[in-house]
């Protein structure tokens, strides 16, 4: 994929807002309600907004603000798909949305649906027959379709996948598949609905390049998204609160603590940095006047204090099983899909019981078929794994489901029953537990997700955040020893992720081993004690977030298709030594500031300056944390803690 020019040093690109975008826009909505059946409240109330030719457009609140309520209608539908009640107007041109047919609005809209299971056909067996589906309903001439397919697969840095089955390939790898399709179909409004949910931070950042493409194309791009790498991107920002517009301008203006905490969000870690820094309004998302201005600044930790102004969410978890300390080890572990794909090439780890470890690495890295073995979901071609010291090898599923808790990435391969509560009940009832024990369980996991007042709905009428927060909790309640969460942070708001992060850290003080795969960097530094990388189906590096996100690690983590946490970038521009949090970070700015003689200083990287070198992480070829197949794990070291920010949600 097109990686383009990096928002990370922004320069501001002229769109269609600076011109007549306001007065020929490519989409138009005027006075827009809509209202789902069944419901008492709008899920948009009153939103006007115009996206000219050339522009780029997000779209930022809470989940349930509305976001993708917005999308279906500016892609045109609503209620032609979806029905709701609806009132105002949607132009694409001169075409009324609400009213047209599927083929008045072929060519001049296309949609990017949030999960990618659900734009794929389903009756391509490659690729390249996929990218073909839309533009045969277009009846488009061969040459031109095989023309624009190898432009888009270039494009999108996925030829190398054109002659997979899309189904066989990982939930990033989907998403791209997902964007090229509708890319190719070259509409005039391209409309996405969270496009990097399941992205890595390369596989984002290239989006945003994309974007920005597209856009220099004179398409108009309307987006809704939570990362700050596609917010911060845009050449405006709306800001939807209950379905009604709080706030309409640069990214900048609107993603600030001024807006957002009111609504119970926390502004991107660096518009935060911009905040303390004083630069919010000129250069929130420039990371080199950001780390140019904190050179010049002090009280930083005071200063992010008052920006941020609430506290994080606090989550109990009382063990009600009684399980043994249980380790895993996994040693020598080889797996080979059908069609000679090896997934996971000779991985060796060990996991102590307690520990949090994420497991991070590219799309198609290998990540999920490795966790996948924790609970014999797979079975290893070579290798072995042992969970509290037994061989997983020939034990049924349903054996290991006593010990090892895996939540799925996508919640509707998990979630079958009619109420939330029933979903909850499930598990502990089959694993023979007491009613008594399963009452106290489900109570617990109810809290502990926030899901009582929802106990009696039924899943599938909850959005995508909180389906995964149910299909946590329904494994939550079955209280087992090894937790396993395959991307649990994708779709949530930032009051999500710091749930889930609460989850996480309660669940492993209650003695219980955590083991998450994710994409959200500043998720696996502020949570998780271990980060272990991976990169077509090997481990390249694995140690704390402080050894990991180490200024000397970054080339490592990019060829990988990571990047270090913002906070751990701006403190290796500052030349601060690894500083993998935002608390970490600002405890680095004041110490320096503090020591007066040893100021930071944009540019510099020396990990010696304002901080000790970290402890060397393991390397390809050097000493893995269990050195032999079944040896000691290593020790366990603890995540920064303190003053915290997520992405804009």
């Amino acid at each position: 994929m097109s990686t383009g020019s990096s928002s990370r040093d922004r320069v501001p690109r002229k769109s269609g807002s600076e011109g007549d975008s306001e007065s020929r826009p490519r989409l138009r909505i005027e006075g827009l309600r809509l209202r789902y059946p069944g419901q008492l409240a709008a899920a948009i109330d009153g939103v006007d907004l115009a996206v000219g030719s050339g522009e780029l457009v997000a779209v930022a609140g809470r989940n349930g603000a509305g976001k993708s309520s917005l999308a279906l209608a500016a892609a045109g539908l609503v209620p032609r798909v979806v029905q709701a009640a609806v009132g105002g107007s949607v132009w694409l041109g001169g075409v009324d949305a609400l009213r047209a047919s599927a083929a008045d609005l072929a060519g001049r809209v296309g949609i990017v649906f949030s999960i990618p299971a659900r734009q794929l056909s389903g009756s391509k067996p490659t690729v390249r027959e996929e990218l073909a589906f839309g533009l045969e309903n277009l009846a488009l001439p061969r040459d031109e379709m095989d023309a624009r397919i190898d432009r888009v697969l270039e494009r999108m840095g996925i030829g190398h996948l054109a002659g997979r089955d899309p189904f066989t390939l990982s939930g990033g790898e989907q998403q791209r598949v997902a964007v090229a399709s509708i890319v190719v179909m070259e509409p005039q409004t391209i409309v996405l609905d969270e496009p990097t949910a399941q992205l890595d931070p390369a596989g984002a950042q290239a989006v945003a390049a994309l974007l920005g493409e597209l856009a220099a194309e004179e398409r108009a791009v309307l987006y809704a998204e939570h990362r700050s790498t596609l917010l911060g991107a845009a050449d405006r920002c709306l800001v939807l609160d209950s379905g009604r517009v709080v706030a309409f301008d640069a990214p900048g203006q609107v993603l600030s603590s001024r807006i957002l905490v009111p609504l119970g969000l926390e502004p991107p870690t660096i518009v935060v940095l911009a905040e303390v820094a004083g630069i919010a309004d000129r250069g929130a998302f420039d990371e080199a006047a950001v780390a140019a201005a904190l050179a010049g600044s002090r009280r930083h930790r005071e200063r992010a204090s008052a920006v941020l102004g609430r506290p994080r969410p606090a989550v109990d978890w009382e063990p009600v099983r009684d399980h043994p300390p249980t380790a895993v080890e996994i040693a020598g572990l080889v797996h080979r899909y059908p069609g000679g794909i090896e997934a996971v090439r000779g991985v060796t780890l060990g996991i102590p019981p307690g520990q949090r470890v994420a497991i991070v690495g590219q799309n198609g890295s290998g990540k999920t078929t490795l966790v996948k073995h924790l609970n014999g979901l797979l079975r290893p071609d070579a290798g072995e794994v042992r969970i509290g010291g037994a061989s997983v090898g020939g034990r049924p599923v349903f054996e290991l489901a006593r010990t090892v808790g895996f939540v799925f990435q996508d919640p509707d391969d998990q979630l079958f029953n009619r109420t939330v509560e029933r979903e909850l009940r499930f598990g502990p009832a089959n694993l023979r537990l007491p009613a008594a024990t399963i009452d106290r369980l489900v109570e617990a996991a109810l809290e502990a997700t926030g899901l009582a007042p929802q106990r009696l709905a039924n899943p599938y009428d909850l959005g995508l955040s909180e389906r995964k927060l149910v299909a946590l909790a329904s494994v939550l309640a079955m209280d087992p020893a090894v937790l396993v969460l395959d991307e649990p942070t994708t779709g949530q708001d930032g009051p999500g992720v710091a749930r889930i992060g609460a989850i996480v850290d309660a669940v492993a003080a209650a003695g219980r081993t955590v083991v998450a795969i994710t994409h959200d960097m500043e998720f696996a530094a502020e949570h998780f004690e271990r980060i272990v990388v991976m990169r077509a189906g090997e481990v390249v590096l694995d140690g704390s977030p402080a050894e990991v996100f180490a200024p000397e690690r970054a080339p490592v983590l990019a060829s990988t298709g990571l990047e270090p946490p913002v906070a751990a970038r701006i403190g290796a521009r500052l030349g601060l030594g690894t500083t993998p949090t935002l608390a970490a970070l600002l405890a680095a700015l004041d110490g320096a500031a503090a020591g007066g003689d040893r100021a930071p200083v944009p540019g510099r990287t020396d990990a010696t300056a304002g901080s000790p070198p970290p402890a060397e992480a393991t390397v390809p070829g050097g000493t893995t944390p269990s050195a032999g197949p079944f040896g000691p794990p290593s020790g366990r070291s603890s995540p920064a803690s303190g003053p915290s920010a997520r992405d804009a949600s």
